[in-house]
């Protein structure tokens, strides 16, 4: 009974190790695309993580078992790495307004000084804004 549970955590631990690695590679493809799209990371993001620590329970419970578990390490790595980009992501929601004008920004400049003025722009509203809320929270 305990080598057919045990064969089962593993089954279930692989194929939860394939569906967190495609959600890993997911958050690291949308991160390339303009927003909006970009925002879907988010969903990726908060899908390899929940899978990411179920993911690890399993290898914990392997490691217990005194079975193979390999992977815990890059399943941590992979972890951290997307709890991070999503925190990104989540910022860029938080900030869509900024963000997306930034992006029109740059996509537009033409040289160099260009993008150095649309970066300017993009530090002066976003030193409004902390001011702004400063002086409504104190």
């Amino acid at each position: 009974m305990a080598q057919l549970d045990l064969a089962g955590v593993a089954a279930r631990a692989s194929r939860r190790m394939r569906l967190f690695g495609a959600a890993l590679l997911a958050v690291l493809v949308v991160q390339l695309l303009p927003l909006p799209w970009r925002l879907s990371g988010l969903g990726f993001g908060v899908l390899a993580i929940w899978t990411g620590v179920r993911l690890l329970s399993d290898l914990a419970a392997l490691h217990r078992a005194r079975q193979p578990a390999p992977g815990w390490l890059a399943v941590s790595v992979g972890l951290g790495l997307t709890t991070l980009v999503t925190l990104l992501f989540a910022a860029e929601a938080v900030l869509y307004p900024l963000v997306s004008e930034q992006e029109r920004c740059t996509s537009a400049a033409l040289t160099h000084l260009d993008q150095e003025q649309c970066q300017q722009t993009l530090e002066q509203r976003v030193s409004e804004l902390g001011r702004r809320l400063r002086g409504s929270s104190g």
